[in-house]
């Protein structure tokens, strides 16, 4: 029997769960908004208008899930492997960079090779980010939560500082120039002003081979069972510092893929602090997610949606939308409880 195989966790139940978890907290938020004044109904109404009620506010919602899937499927890989990869805001930067400085070069390649390349050099630098942290805690003992938060300083700022200098455009602005066409995501749908592109169709693709990797195959054992038992897992012959160096550095690889779907499928260029925090966000969408490669699809879908959606409180319900944040909290709460409970 090949023991690597089983048991292989439901995906529809962390669905049903997280789904659940989402609708309590949800409730929870509409009873804040009742007590402090506002209409449940008129809140209800704006945050499903506001995440799926158009074209274009369905597409904003797609386009909003695609890096918070990409940063919740780092952090889950993580947690699977007993880690808690807090970096992910700085290698969804470098990614970012490196998709934005090959994807503005006039290399003379056709699409077909250049956005590979885009995607892949962003990737590495992605990898490479996480990867050190991983060889930190594993050669030097440092918590990976204290170097993840510190990486992250360097990447944000070393960007804004290419932004504003050695990568910035001629004009006067803190952004990069516009990556050619050839490095650019094809479309996938059109509703303007938001365009979605095929990232959507990679998110899928690294969320099911994440899970065939975690689930059947050797490798994955490995890293469940440093996850769970670190001492067990040594005792057998499963070294947990490959373990760290490896997992950090494909959720570094992960997190580089979703800033370069950012650079060549959404804005085409780098701006200085241009991630609104997906970084942060998918530590709690893993949580939601309950750390399984394909429920993180729709807690990202959940938490894009609730990011569309913001707006519209404010301009017809006249709900701040900070209620959003405590909808999220709320969730992420609850999701800590339970597995206190299990």
């Amino acid at each position: 029997m090949n023991l690597y195989r089983f048991p292989p966790p439901g995906p529809l139940r962390s669905i049903v769960e997280s789904i659940g978890i989402l609708v309590a907290a949800l409730i929870m938020g509409l009873v804040i908004v009742a007590v402090t004044g506002g209409s449940p109904t008129e809140t209800l109404r704006a945050l499903a208008y506001g995440s799926v009620g158009n074209s274009a506010n369905l597409s904003s919602t797609l386009v909003k899930s695609v890096p918070l899937a990409l940063t919740g499927l780092s952090v889950a890989l993580a947690f699977q492997a007993g880690l808690f990869n807090i970096g992910g805001e700085g290698q969804l930067y470098v990614g970012a960079a490196g998709a934005a400085w090959i994807g503005a070069l006039e290399l003379g390649l056709p699409a077909v090779l250049h956005l590979p390349l885009t995607v892949c050099i962003g990737s590495v630098i992605g990898a490479v980010w996480g990867g050190i942290a991983g060889w930190l805690k594993a050669t030097r003992g440092v918590h990976e939560v204290i170097n993840t938060i510190m990486l992250n300083y360097i990447a944000i700022y070393g960007v804004d500082y290419l932004v504003r200098g050695p990568l910035g455009s001629e004009i006067h602005t803190a952004r990069t120039a516009y990556i050619v066409e050839t490095s650019r995501m094809p479309v996938l749908w059109e509703a303007p002003p938001i365009e979605v592109s095929c990232g959507i169709v990679i998110v899928l693709v690294l969320c099911i081979s994440c899970w065939w990797m975690l689930f059947r195959m050797p490798v994955g054992f490995d890293i469940r069972a440093v996850g769970q038992k670190p001492g067990a897992a040594e005792s057998v012959g499963i070294s947990s510092r490959w373990v760290t160096v490896l997992v950090m550095t494909l959720a570094g690889a992960i997190t580089g893929v979703a800033g370069c779907i950012e650079i060549t499928g959404v804005h085409h260029t780098l701006y200085a602090q241009f991630s609104p925090g997906y970084g942060f966000d998918g530590i709690a969408v893993a949580l939601l997610g309950r750390s399984h490669p394909i429920a993180v699809i729709p807690a990202a879908l959940l938490f894009g949606a609730l990011r569309t959606a913001d707006r519209w409180l404010q301009l017809s319900a006249g709900v701040p939308k900070d209620i959003v944040i405590i909808i999220q909290a709320v969730a992420i709460l609850a999701v800590g409880l339970k597995s206190k409970k299990d």
